[in-house]
């Protein structure tokens, strides 16, 4: 009996509270709970009119920037790289547009591009090891590269493209070069590099276009990506005037190119990189870049993490 009672007791103060409540929320507390929800939701309403504002008015101003930039990039890069024959180097996954505007701008500041090598994702790729020792056995003694026997194979791998890609004077470039096209066309048999034609002429500046990072890709993988990256970009800079290694923003991040280099100290010291080429600025940038390798510097630019500066500081004569 007094469990039953207990039980009664229970069930009747619930419902009593519930009761309680319910006049509660009906009565005195309707008022001043709608109330103040109500306020609230103007409120938060009138934050994101007022957030929405102030990201249309940044955006408005990026676009004039970027206008602005696009412009009078003419102006700022004429002339700026007059006589220098360069190569394009994309790296796997490198964005086309982006390559199309960069080999426009390069031309519009006197440079002649040489061609475009398109890297493929065999430069790195752990199963297709064999065909690139293959080809450091069967290359190596002939194409004259400049890499040690004891560098890692990635530094001789890159060291042999390098050398049927750049010549390091303007006077080295004498016309076709049988050697040269036959070295290239072995890296095509491999599947190792892609390009037009005959392949571009030697050249003395070269510009490495960059990827954005593939988040899909093992730790493993990506951590050989980049260094046989880093270790192209060395040997591209070795063989030539000098290299410069450009991308998007991204690429400055976690698991990018351009931040695989400037991590490097050693790398960083002869290899330029930009990291806005996204933006009018970042194809500045790049030409003012391979201009400052041309008179043997380097140098970190953009906007991203490790860029020492927009621009090179001393942009004023032509090396």
């Amino acid at each position: 009996m007094i469990d039953f009672r207990y039980h009664i007791v229970s069930i009747v103060s619930i419902f009593l509270a519930l009761a309680v409540g319910i006049l509660l929320g009906a009565g005195p507390l309707q008022g001043n709970l709608g109330t103040t929800l109500t306020n609230q939701v103007s409120t938060l309403r009138q934050e994101k009119s007022d957030l929405r504002t102030q990201l249309d008015a940044a955006q408005r101003q990026v676009d004039a920037g970027d206008a602005f930039a696009t412009a009078i990039t003419p102006d700022l890069v004429s002339a700026r790289l007059g006589g220098y024959p360069i190569v394009v180097v994309a790296l796997p996954g490198a964005d086309a547009d982006t390559v199309t505007a960069l080999t426009a701008v390069l031309t519009e500041a006197g440079g002649t591009v040489s061609g475009t090598v398109g890297i493929t994702s065999a430069w790195t790729d752990p199963a297709k090891v064999g065909v690139r020792d293959e080809l450091l056995t069967t290359l190596a003694p002939s194409a004259g590269a400049s890499a040690s026997p004891a560098a890692t194979p990635e530094r001789r791998l890159g060291a042999l493209l390098a050398s049927a890609l750049l010549v390091p004077k303007l006077t080295d470039v004498t016309g076709p070069d049988p050697t040269r096209a036959a070295t290239l066309a072995r890296f095509k048999a491999a599947d190792l590099v892609t390009y037009d034609g005959d392949g571009p002429a030697a050249a003395t500046l070269a510009v490495i276009v960059a990827p954005a990072p593939d988040a899909k890709v093992t730790d493993d993988r990506r951590r050989a990506d980049l260094a046989g990256w880093v270790a192209l970009a060395r040997s591209l800079d070795a063989a030539g005037r000098g290299s410069a290694v450009v991308g998007a923003p991204d690429s400055a991040g976690t698991g990018g190119v351009v931040a695989a280099v400037r991590a490097e100290a050693a790398t960083a010291k002869v290899v330029s990189t930009v990291d806005d080429l996204a933006a009018p600025m970042g194809l500045i940038a790049t030409v003012y870049a391979l201009r400052e390798q041309a008179a043997g510097a380097a140098g970190q630019y953009g906007v991203g993490a490790g860029a020492s500066a927009v621009l090179p500081a001393s942009t004023a004569t032509r090396p």
